[in-house]
Parts: structure tokens; sequence; C-alpha cells
């Protein structure tokens, strides 16, 4: 007979398995599942070592499986300065910005460089970004980089272009944008592929001890405390990235799991990108188009506020069609895709290329996700049904930025069915929610939230036909994200054989009031049979 490390009971357990099972205790075998059911039943269970858990009534879930996001990005920018404006932040202004930018360089030795995150041109009173020749006045000693919000866009200080061999005679990468002013010299924003590709690389990254540093303190202080017990890392840029991700795994400091994501042009035979200990590895990402707010998102249909005067601009596309296909090809052919895809134009391009993939070289259970998924069809949805893909959704963002998607990008119709999560489950896809942190905080419960009430930052109902019960959302950020990910058999449900990552909650949320669901707090955090965070 095996006895149990651990029993918990007296408890509310939302096991989140097939049937909703009720149950009021869980039997835990080290960092395993033993059994799930009531006091009685698991008696046979309890011997002279386990540890009894009279858990007082509270409510007991799976840990949160995180559907898309970024730990390893978030590590690297906790010392980078937030220009985070509200609900986020605090930046208002563009002297807002420029006055952190400022003090910021007044603490900084001449030469080094000051790395801003969380910027958003939409949120300040000017509608603008910052001019190179703004970020000049800032300072000359130092380079400048400012992220955008979107992760998709970023401006730069002359000090900043000069240091990474960037001048106004540079020309645009395919995908991308080096943006001038009228005279031809550098207006300072950069995007996509201009960043991602000739900037964001070269960039400055801390010591390796600080990297694991970061990337353990953000499993423990971000993740475990909001209850998220996998983390992602969807979307690894180069394999010295992930180095301090597993020296952190190596030394036991990763508080949650993380499954990682490589780029599809990664050799998966490298050993920092192998599986082990907390680290699971899984599908390939792609970047196919870019973020609406940033207007870079390709849409079949032109923006709602015309970009730049031009009102037939539809953003445009990270590769083009021929290249994608022969991308996207190659990769369906080793296993799983991840593509990001926020605009319906860029859906579109994408389910063309997968549906030529799959029919040229057809795979079982491909489980290819699309990411974000913020503007898909209902015919989209259909063409995801039919071959088995599956999609994620950005759904937070109807609170963050739905205000201004209805007003400014998509109009209100486009708006009002952002992320139709709701469309995508009556058709029986496998759908989750995620915060793509670190463009947002992690915060799963405002996510789930955010599924339930569909209200923007100010308040305003947003597509309320896209709504999904408080059971559904659950499940969108448990079991049907393990499923995405091809983990549903270890994570996302408390079932025997299961791993024990579980957290214990303040509040019911299948009994508290829908707008108070962004509020329910986590107590306590298991991960493997081991507490990493107890409030």
């Amino acid at each position: 007979m095996t006895y149990a490390s651990q029993l918990l009971w007296n408890a509310n357990i939302l096991t989140m398995d097939d049937h909703d099972t009720a149950a009021s205790a869980i039997a835990l075998d080290g960092d395993r599942i033993l059994a799930v059911g009531d006091r009685e039943s698991l008696a046979p269970y309890v011997g002279p070592e386990t540890r009894l858990r009279d858990m007082e009534g509270r409510t007991i879930m799976p840990g949160f499986c995180d559907a898309h996001g970024h730990i390893i990005l978030l590590a690297s920018m906790l010392d980078w300065e937030d220009l985070n404006a509200p609900p986020i932040g605090e930046c208002r202004t563009l002297e807002d910005c420029l006055s952190r930018l400022r003090e910021r360089a007044a603490r900084t030795p001449a030469g080094q460089w000051i790395l801003a995150r969380g910027f958003d041109d939409t949120l300040m009173r000017e509608k603008r970004f910052p001019t190179r020749q703004e970020l000049d006045a800032v300072t000359s000693d130092h380079p400048v980089f400012v992220q955008h919000i979107s992760i998709h866009l970023g401006v730069l200080n002359s000090a900043g272009f000069a240091a990474l061999g960037i001048d106004e005679h540079t020309p645009d990468p395919e995908g991308g944008v080096i943006r001038h002013m009228e005279d031809g010299s550098l207006h300072g924003v950069v995007e996509e592929r201009a960043m991602f590709d000739l900037v964001s690389p070269r960039l400055p990254v801390f010591p390796l001890e600080h990297q694991v540093e970061n990337i353990a303190r953000a499993s423990r202080e971000i993740y475990a405390e909001q209850g998220v017990t996998t983390a992602l890392d969807a979307g690894v840029l180069d394999c010295e990235s992930a180095e301090a991700l597993q020296e952190a795994n190596r030394r036991g400091l990763l508080a949650v799991r993380v499954h990682m994501n490589p780029y599809y042009y990664l050799d998966r035979s490298d050993p920092r990108l192998q599986p082990g200990g907390m680290i699971s590895v899984g599908g390939s990402k792609i970047m196919s188009d870019g973020s609406i707010q940033g207007f870079t998102a390709y849409l079949s249909k032109p923006y709602h506020t015309p970009y730049k005067g031009d009102a037939s601009f539809r953003g445009y596309p990270a590769y083009s069609r021929e290249e994608l296909f022969s991308i996207i090809e190659e990769a369906h052919r080793r296993g799983q895709l991840l593509i990001h895809t926020n605009g319906d134009g860029a859906v579109d391009d994408a389910l063309d290329a997968l549906e030529a993939a799959q029919a040229k070289y057809p795979r079982s259970d491909c489980r290819h996700i699309i990411i974000h998924a913020q503007t898909i069809r209902d015919d989209q949805l259909d063409r995801l049904d039919k071959a088995g893909f599956t999609p994620t959704f950005f759904v937070p963002h109807v609170y963050y930025w739905g205000d201004r998607h209805r007003d400014i990008f998509l109009g209100p119709e486009r708006a009002a069915r952002m992320n139709p999560i709701r469309s995508g489950m009556k058709r029986g896809l496998v759908c989750t929610s995620h915060c793509d942190t670190p463009i947002t905080p992690v915060r799963p419960f405002l996510s789930i939230w955010a599924c339930v009430n569909r209200l923007t930052s100010s308040g305003k109902p947003l597509g309320p036909e896209e709504r999904i019960s408080v059971k559904e959302a659950l499940r969108a950020h448990t079991i049907n994200s393990a499923w995405q990910h091809f983990e549903e058999k270890d994570k996302g449900s408390l079932e025997a054989g299961k791993l024990a990552d579980l957290i214990v909650l303040d509040t019911n949320p299948l009994e508290c009031a829908p707008e108070a669901l962004k509020d329910i707090r986590v107590l306590e955090t298991v991960v493997g049979g081991e507490t990493v965070f107890r409030r």
C-alpha cells in the first residue's frame, strides 16, 4: 500500500477533469497526485508519516498553465525603466517618460545603455512616440532604447543608432520599417523586423549570473505569487537567451515549471534547448505579423483610423507569402507550430500555409496554435475546427486596449468581436486565454475576469456576446492550456497520476460575483508537492 506524503482535506476542490468532479480531499505522493476524493475514501492512504492538512474549507484548483507568454523576456526587463501608462503604470505624458529617462541617465555611468519598457504612444496625452531628437535632449552620453508596450516597435536616440551601426542609409529589412523624418533623417522609431533583426539581438545583456537571479526572481515573486505553476517562453529567440533559464533549472532556483517554444530557425539539438527538470520543450514559434496598436498587424480590411492619412492601409506581413509557406512547411514537418497572428489578413496567410503543408505532409493531431487571433473571423474559426488547429486568445486585450481598438484601430464592429473566445468554444475548439507577459502583467484572474465580463478599462462592455462562463474561463487557463502544449497527461487538472501542481484561493471563483473575479487572491502555490508561495 502506498501511503500519501500529504493529505489535504476539508477543501472545496475544483478538479477541472473531464467531468468537473467535485472533491473535498486530495492525497499527494511526493510530486504526484495519488488520489482525489473525500476524507473517508482517502483514509487508506494515510500512513504514520502522512502530513494531514485541514484546509478549513478553502478552494483548491489546478495551478495555472500559461497559454502564451515570455518569462525570459520578462526577466531580462526587470531592471529596465518602467514607462507603462495606467492602468499598468503611471506615465501619462511624453514628459513623464522623458523625466524618468533623465533620472535614469543621471545615475547611470556615461556610455552605458538606458533601456526602458512599456511605452504606449496611444495612452500618452500627445498620442505619439518621442523622436530621436527628444531622446537626444535627454542624454547624449548614453545610448537610449525605449521598447513599445507591444514589443513590436521601439525608439532610439542618436547614440543608440550609432552603437548599432544604423544610419539614414540603412535599408528597411523585409517585413520591417526604419522610420525617417521628411528630410530623410532618422525619426527614431523602428518597427517589426527592423527591431527584431537589427536592434533587439544587439542590445546589451546582463552577465549570466544576473540573468539567472532575475529568472529565479520572476518565477518566485511573479508567477508563483499569481498561481502560475507552468510559465511559458513562447518564442526563445536564440540559444544564448535560454542559457540562464537552464542554469536556473540546474541550480534548483525555478519556483515554477517552464515550457519553452524556440523560434523555428533554432537548432533543436543544442543542449540549451533540451527538456529536463522543471523545463519542457514544445513546438516552434513563427511571427506572421505585428501589433494592432502599432498599426503593424496585417488586416484584411483597412484600419479604422487611416494610418498617416492612408485610408487603404492594412498593416503588413512579416514575410512574403512565398517565404511564409516555405518556413511553415519545413516547421510543420518537424512538429507543432505556434504562429503569431494578430490581424485576420495574417490569419488567412497562416491558415493557407498550414493547410498546404498538412496536405503535402499529413500529420495527425498537429495542435498547431494560432496565437492571439485577435481579429479572427468566423470563416477562419471554421477552418481551424476542420483542420484540428487551436487558438489562444489575448482576451485581456479587451480590458487594456479595447477602448482604443474600438475608437482608433478597428472601429466598433470589429472591436466588438476581437478575441472571440465564445465563438471558438461554440465550434468545439479547445480555446485558451493569455496575458502575453511582459506585454501585460501576469494576472490569470484578470484574464479570467476579462473572459467572463469583457469590460474595457473605462468600464464599458465590448462584445458581450463573446463572454464565456466562469467554469469555461477556468478551463481555458488550466486543462485547455495544458492540452494545447501536449502536456494534458501531466498538468491542467487534479487527477491521480498527474503532477501535484495546485493553488489555494481565498475565494471560490464559481461562487463570487463575476465582477470580483479579478480580485481573487492566491493564498498558496504548490509545485510538485512543495509549497513555493504562501501569502
